[in-house]
């Protein structure tokens, strides 16, 4: 969609799964720093939701169920880790984030192809 924009989402999404596996790997629940950068991350993908509508009417051949699918799912499994991450007082916490990290970015790569 939009190179620089998803070039942030890439980095901002390999901050997150990094930082979370090195703190399940230090045995220590999500704090804070850590949700505010799934929040970043959940704020990222909802402005990508914004841009995309703002933006469709200019494409060709887009499925916008496809598309909008994958953009719904991506800011749903960030929203539900973050909580989940939130909720949970162990290393659990920082590894559901560090699988929805994961996830969103297959899924940004995925929208990246759609897009184009």
């Amino acid at each position: 969609m939009f190179t620089v924009f998803t070039i942030v989402l890439y980095a901002v999404s390999a901050v997150l799964v990094i930082w979370s596996i090195v703190e399940a790997i230090r045995n220590r629940p999500a704090n804070t720093m850590l949700l505010g950068a799934t929040a970043l991350l959940l704020l990222l993908l909802i402005v990508q939701l914004v841009l995309s509508i703002a933006t469709f009417g200019s494409t060709d051949g887009i499925d916008p169920l496809l598309y909008f699918g994958y953009v719904i799912t991506a800011i749903l499994v960030i929203g539900l880790a973050g909580f989940w991450a939130f909720a949970e007082l162990s290393r659990w916490g920082p590894g559901v984030l560090a699988a929805a990290g994961l996830t969103v970015i297959v899924m940004i790569e995925r929208l990246d192809q759609i897009w184009q």
